[in-house]
């Protein structure tokens, strides 16, 4: 996929920087000379421009059914309308904005983007299910009663195999990957995703090791209470 992130402030150089590790072409524009001299041996092009001029986004390749382009500005909300409107006219058929309130936002929907971004409110929610979930470790909600959850692996499963720990017919789980190796450090951002392999498929056999992590799904009561069950 080809991505075109216009603004690379921090929610832009963010999103920029995990499309381009996952193996996509990305394109960034902004208007600082800093920031782009920061990414441009990190992302596929990187340019220096006001993208409120015309002139600067027909320099871009934004032809293909591939292509999102996502306006990424967050401050002064006027900038990133006229930009989302040139690049209406000019055609680009997959359009992404962050939008910064709810005037933003209406203004958005009648341009007829593809999708709005709140980073804010995005971020708040996970961080207010983090707090409500602390025994788990990472946890996102998949619909009102629905939840993903990784939690430790409970110290008296080590050495068992998964199909003797009744996890679903007992605790109403499922196991969809155990993550197992190394963690790297996240640092201090608390809703940081952690990297380590993960087992794609574990199978009824697999015998559970020590420091694995469980991701499980079920409903969020379920995940709760075998988290505090087990203590993990």
């Amino acid at each position: 996929m080809k991505y075109v992130i216009i603004g690379a402030g921090q929610f832009g150089r963010a999103l920029a920087l995990k499309l381009a590790d996952t193996g996509n072409e990305v394109t960034v524009l902004d208007e600082k000379e800093a920031v782009v001299t920061e990414l441009k041996d990190r992302v596929a092009y990187a340019l220096v421009g006001d993208a409120t001029d015309p002139r600067t986004l027909r320099q871009l390749d934004l032809s293909g059914d591939d292509l999102r382009v996502v306006v990424a500005i967050g401050e002064g909300f006027e900038r990133s309308i006229m930009i989302t409107g040139l690049l209406k006219e000019m055609g680009v058929k997959h359009i992404y904005a962050r939008s910064v309130n709810t005037i933003h936002a209406r203004i958005l929907k009648l341009l007829g983007v593809d999708g709005q971004i709140r980073a804010e409110e995005i971020a708040a929610q996970q961080l207010a299910d983090r707090f409500m979930n602390m025994s788990l470790l990472h946890f996102r909600k998949i619909d009102s009663s629905h939840a993903l959850a990784e939690v430790h692996l409970p110290s008296d499963w080590i050495g068992k195999q998964l199909k003797d720990v009744d996890l679903r017919s007992k605790y109403k789980l499922n196991l969809l990957t155990v993550r197992r190796g190394v963690l790297s450090e996240t640092g201090d951002d608390v809703l940081a995703t952690p990297n380590a392999p993960v087992i794609d498929f574990p199978e009824p056999n697999l015998v559970f090791e020590q420091d694995d992590m469980l991701v499980l799904f079920g409903l969020e009561e379920s995940l709760r209470k075998f988290a505090e069950h087990f203590g993990v």
